[in-house]
């Protein structure tokens, strides 16, 4: 029975650790980063604020209905009265001395015609929400690059640390050797000296590169909004895989001028500014509105002669107003507008052609880095042989101790450019993804 709680016990310690173990790939970690950042939440945020905007300037065809109520005490003044009823009848009071005032009204106001005014703010409010529909784009689209190539760098800090390792190791079996050769008095003591610093070499690289691997996995983390002691498992830790040839260059282009939010972004804002631009003729523009009044009051004006009573009144009409000379403010601010509208062409211009750039220059770093990977490969199988036959000469007695420090050196670093480069090509291809816009 104890046996049995103390598995029990043992199972329930070790199922939050199990928890908090997080495999990740480098589409996983794209997609945790997009919903982990409060970037997304921001920019989420603009984009509600836009919509709203876009009701705001909807309702501009709305009638608007507006209600009003008030008091006023006056100060008393002489009655007025007339006799208007006669000779020998008493007099009427027209005028009477009314010190309190009352009104309540309700107004409606339709426009009818703006002169384009509703429709171009409409135009404009649409265009604000699709470019922060794109800028919300855009956001995830950086989060994305930025989590695959931080992923990648962890991958190739793991690497690294599994290179010093085996590193390390060599460096032990080459001191243990050397001294086993020493007792036997086919080695002199510099031969252990050697051997001793090469394995305190070997440390400083290790620590170096543990040092390395957890600065990426803290970076990875933070931007995984994952918990410190969250144990991050990479699926690409060993592989030996690398990313696909690029596509021709014309059709990734193609691709980036579709897809990059950066670009839809310019022509909401050229969309939004020539709306804007007709939006400020419009004041130049006659306007027409329906208008409509009820009212109550006591005393009612339109009641005569007055009385301190309550009536109700009304009024409909149509209101025509046109602003004929204004001093060209608006001609100016519509000219302000249409220059910034050209300008915002120009800088279209000159961005189609640093993403054009972009996207030519991310495929050679592909391109180059697949070649590389290739080099590498060749290297590291050239150094381990190397090493393999240096070490069987030593043994020997055929070459001295120096010829393999220099092998296992050699097979180092050749084991290092081996994981980097092909860590390169998925972070070139990663940019290449960026450029293009997926």
């Amino acid at each position: 029975m104890r046996w049995i709680t103390l598995s029990l016990i043992l199972l329930a310690a070790a199922a939050p650790a199990a928890a908090q173990s997080v495999r990740l790939d480098a589409e996983t970690a794209a997609r945790m980063a997009v919903e982990a950042s409060t970037l997304t939440e921001a920019a989420a945020d603009r984009v509600q604020a836009s919509v709203y905007a876009v009701d705001a300037a909807d309702a501009g065809r709305m009638p608007v209905l507006t209600t009003t109520a008030g008091v006023a005490q006056l100060n008393g003044v002489p009655e007025f009265s007339a006799p208007v009823n006669g000779p020998g009848q008493p007099p009427t009071v027209i005028f009477p001395n009314i010190t309190t005032w009352y009104q309540a009204d309700l107004s409606l106001t339709q426009p009818l015609w703006t002169g384009g005014a509703i429709s171009a703010g409409r135009e404009a409010a649409r265009m604000d929400q699709d470019a922060a529909s794109w800028s919300a784009e855009r956001t995830a689209l950086d989060l994305r690059f930025h989590a695959r190539t931080s992923y990648w760098r962890a991958v190739a800090a793991a690497a690294a640390v599994e290179v010093a390792e085996a590193q390390r190791r060599r460096a032990e079996r080459l001191l243990d050797d050397s001294r086993a050769l020493r007792a036997a008095g086919m080695a002199v003591d510099a031969v252990i000296f050697a051997g001793k610093a090469r394995v305190a070499a070997a440390d400083v690289d290790l620590i170096r590169a543990q040092t390395e691997d957890e600065q990426a996995l803290v970076g990875l983390r933070s931007l995984l909004g994952l918990d410190r002691g969250t144990t991050v498992v990479l699926a690409d830790a060993r592989t030996e895989a690398v990313p696909s040839a690029p596509i021709g260059l014309e059709e990734l282009e193609a691709e980036a001028l579709a897809e990059r939010p950066e670009l839809k972004i310019a022509d909401a804002r050229i969309g939004g500014l020539g709306a804007r631009e007709r939006a400020v003729n419009a004041a130049r523009r006659p306007a027409v509105a329906l208008s409509g009044q009820w009212m109550v009051a006591r005393p009612n004006q339109r009641y005569l002669p007055l009385e301190d009573t309550w009536n109700d009144s009304w009024r409909v009409g149509v209101l025509a107003s046109w602003q004929l000379f204004d001093g060209n403010r608006t001609r100016a601010r519509a000219a302000t507008v249409r220059s910034e509208q050209d300008a915002a062409r120009g800088d279209r211009g000159e961005l189609e052609r640093r993403l054009k750039l972009e996207v030519e220059t991310s495929r050679l770093e592909l391109e180059a880095a697949l070649e590389a990977v290739t080099a590498a490969d060749a290297s590291r199988g050239a150094a381990a042989a190397w090493e393999e036959s240096s070490k069987e000469r030593y043994a020997a007695g055929l070459a001295a101790i120096s010829e393999m420090l220099d092998a296992q050196a050699d097979l180092t670093a050749a084991e290092v450019a081996q994981v980097r480069t092909r860590v390169t090509a998925w972070i070139a291809e990663a940019a290449l993804e960026r450029a293009v816009g997926r």
